[in-house]
């Protein structure tokens, strides 16, 4: 039998469409493969500019990491939390929620933030993701949640996920345990990003507050409204978690 006629009569059983198969299941493969590293390149995206590896910052040793629990109640947001909100509309877009409550958690201590980008609108969520992504990322020297440490965000809740200072990665809010679609969009932050600062940051007393990167010095700030929270539970004297 010439090559021809063995091509020719390729069908399933023989050895050129077993062949065939083989190429047409590892083609299909790659392209998965290729489509799963797309797919999680996007999901990692960040700002253009990581405040984290500016010279000004990249050399000094990090913040620790800490949480602060609630305590009393105040009727004005904090300085850090009016640079937050500052740095948030440059860096993404005016959707401020301005609510102090005072209901026994962070929101009412003046330094939680809710940023109203909602997760079922397609280019919110992508200016959340990169705000998020930005402040969990390595900086140059492989230190991770770089830019979260050095404006001492020490919670994010958005999406039915949420980090706390010291974790790896985002994990599973529990508001949100029958499920995403059947979550109530405010109660698992589907509709916002809930945001909060440290004690320190809250003063603009740590490493990014205190830079020229934050747009003033460390004794900045205005008076404001605003504030948030008590979705983690946290010690009312907070502390550090670890450097």
């Amino acid at each position: 039998m010439s090559g021809y006629d063995f091509i020719k009569g390729g069908g399933p059983g023989t050895f050129t469409g077993r062949l065939l198969a083989v190429v047409v299941v590892l083609g299909a493969f790659a392209v998965a493969l290729a489509l799963g590293a797309a797919s999680s390149t996007a999901a990692k995206r960040t700002l253009a500019t990581n405040p984290a590896n500016d010279p000004e910052l990249v050399g000094r040793k990090l913040d620790p990491n800490r949480y602060d629990g609630a305590a009393g109640c105040r009727k004005r947001q904090t300085k850090g939390m009016d640079r937050l909100v500052a740095w948030m509309e440059e860096t993404t877009k005016p959707a401020f929620n301005n609510s102090i409550r005072c209901d026994g958690g962070v929101h009412g201590t003046g330094r939680a933030l809710d940023w109203t980008l909602d997760a079922r609108k397609k280019g919110e969520k992508r200016q959340a993701m990169r705000v998020i992504n930005t402040w969990m990322a390595k900086d140059k020297r492989g230190r991770r949640n770089a830019l979260a440490r050095r404006m001492g965000v020490q919670l994010i809740i958005f999406n039915c996920k949420f980090w706390k200072a010291g974790d790896t990665k985002m994990r599973r809010y529990g508001a949100c345990r029958g499920g995403r679609k059947n979550a109530d969009p405010t109660q698992g932050h589907i509709d916002h990003i809930h945001v909060e600062l440290t004690k320190p940051a809250a003063k603009l007393k740590t490493s990014f507050w205190l830079s020229d990167l934050s747009g003033g010095t460390g004794n900045g700030g205005t008076g404001g409204g605003g504030g948030g929270g008590g979705e983690v539970e946290g010690g009312e004297g907070g502390g550090v978690i670890a450097n």
